[in-house]
């Protein structure tokens, strides 16, 4: 890495003195140039005397004197634009030389920088255990419908159920189209969730209360449905019952659709940046740090 920072401080020396050379030579080139035009100029008024006094007779000895300084004049002329073309040349070819370069310098340094990873990695194979995300308490995930975000060095990595679903870099997060359509989608469903029925038939509503044995849903239709609570699955009795304590502990209702943030070791920029996207629209999120690099392993929460 060192010496591509070298090779590439030297390549724009060079490229600079070349610079420097060519302005010189184009200085030099527009002195003769201006020469030149003034000896045309001087042949061209002779020329335009004779021309007006026809009459006249030309001296031989001129008239050999003005056809050698033309032809002087345009063999300088030749010589001159030649040596600029090729000086034109050289430039361009130092300037490919040097974006050559700093390609090659580019490369190099990404393949460093991957090689320290691996070699971070080698040093504690520890951390390359797959990691499972659960819930606290029970382990069990089944009552969360969040949406998972794996935030890395070079960016973050969107996740669909268990499978990635498209990744942003890190420079790229704050006016990601694909990324603020989803946080936006987030905010507006966070108060639905999947209900299930004791034979397992999903529900897709949001909770507003519950009388007695009758549990009250509202459907994304506008639709209101009661449903008695022995026909509900167990794990949906048991979200119904939270909504009722937080209720009455007049806490906020505990939302199922909402962002975690999977947290690696060189990931905070990354994690700064996508916080920014969800607090532009109000969606909720969390954060779990990961002590590792190895695979995330989401089949414990509801839809993977």
């Amino acid at each position: 890495m060192i010496m591509g920072v070298v090779v590439s401080q030297v390549s724009d020396d060079a490229v600079n003195q070349k610079r420097e050379e060519a302005l010189e030579s184009e200085d030099g080139f527009n002195e003769k140039m201006a020469e030149e035009k003034a000896a045309i100029e001087k042949i061209k008024k002779e020329i335009m005397e004779i021309r007006v006094n026809l009459a006249k007779k030309i001296d031989s000895k001129k008239k050999d004197k003005f056809g050698a300084e033309i032809a002087a004049l345009e063999k300088r002329k030749k010589s001159i634009l030649a040596q600029n073309k090729k000086q034109s040349a050289m430039d361009a070819n130092l300037k490919k030389e040097k974006t050559k370069m700093s390609a090659e310098v580019a490369k190099l340094t990404k393949e460093l920088a991957e090689a320290e990873e691996e070699w971070e990695k080698m040093k504690d194979p520890g951390k390359l255990v797959k990691m499972v995300v659960k819930q606290s308490g029970s382990g069990a995930g089944g009552d969360l419908e969040p949406t998972f975000i794996e935030c890395r060095s070079e960016g973050i990595r969107v996740y669909k159920g268990k499978n990635v679903d498209f990744e942003v870099k890190t420079a790229a997060i704050p006016k990601d189209p694909k990324l603020q359509n989803l946080v936006k989608a987030l905010a507006k469903e966070a108060p639905y969730r999947t209900w299930f029925s004791a034979q397992g038939t999903p529900m897709d509503a949001r909770y507003l209360k519950r009388e007695g044995p009758t549990i009250y849903l509202k459907d994304k239709k506008g639709v209101e449905l009661k449903v008695p609570s022995l026909k509900l699955s167990k794990a949906s009795q048991q979200i119904a019952a939270k909504y009722e304590i937080a209720r009455k502990a007049k806490r906020p209702d505990p939302e199922a659709r909402f962002i975690i943030f999977l947290i690696r070791s060189k990931g905070f920029s990354s994690w700064t940046r996508a916080v920014q996207v969800c607090a532009k629209f109000d969606c909720r999120y969390g954060q779990l740090p990961l002590d590792g690099e190895g695979a995330i392993d989401l089949s414990l929460f509801a839809g993977s």
